[in-house]
């Protein structure tokens, strides 16, 4: 919680996103690069996950295939999102992202509203990477999917909702990421010249 200029602001609310971001956000998140944990530790963690955010049934079953290609699919996704933060995008994650739109027969259908969704013809987790790819593909049609940026740590690059009036954050929290990064740009200036 940080308290100046007359308003609190919690580090918690500007890294946390809703919807579609939200979810593609809470995905990528699903591991801490730099300090851990990996919550897709094997089949059974990826399953919890799915079944908890209504992407899969309970009894659908989950093997280590399944759990590689959620992993790669969440590392594409955390590329795309660092073109937000100006990191290039790679063709390898491009095409991973293909691939699970194809693999899940991702077609455009009209709910009973009448509004138009990309829906997975494929079933069980294959249909579970779709749904998340057809969330990011909303979530990028949402005017605040450029707020979905990677911390700039090399080190950490957790996926943050950049609340800032201008959307100039550009670490995941200042009190962690933020000093650390300045703390090491100050000792590497300082260093005296050999």
């Amino acid at each position: 919680m940080f308290v100046g200029y007359g308003y609190t602001v919690n580090v918690a609310d500007r890294q946390t996103a809703t919807g579609d971001i939200g979810l593609v956000q809470a995905f990528v998140n699903t591991v801490d690069l730099q300090d851990g944990p990996e919550e897709l530790t094997d089949p059974n963690t990826l399953k919890a996950w799915l079944v908890a955010r209504g992407l899969i049934q309970d009894l659908e079953p989950v093997d280590g295939s399944d759990l590689k290609h959620a992993i790669a699919l969440r590392e594409a996704m955390r590329s795309v999102i660092g073109a937000n933060s100006g990191s290039r995008v790679y063709p390898v994650d491009i095409a991973t992202l293909n691939e699970a739109a194809t693999a899940s027969g991702l077609r455009m259908r009209f709910g009973v509203d009448g509004k138009a969704r990309l829906e997975p013809e494929a079933t069980g987790v294959v249909a579970a990477m779709g749904r998340i790819v057809a969330a990011m593909y909303r979530a990028m049609e949402d005017e605040d999917w450029t707020r979905l940026k990677l911390c700039t740590s090399q080190s950490c690059r957790w996926a943050f909702y950049d609340r800032s009036k201008n959307h100039s954050s550009r670490w995941c929290t200042m009190a962690s990421c933020g000093n650390r990064e300045k703390a090491r740009r100050f000792r590497s200036s300082s260093k005296p010249a050999l």
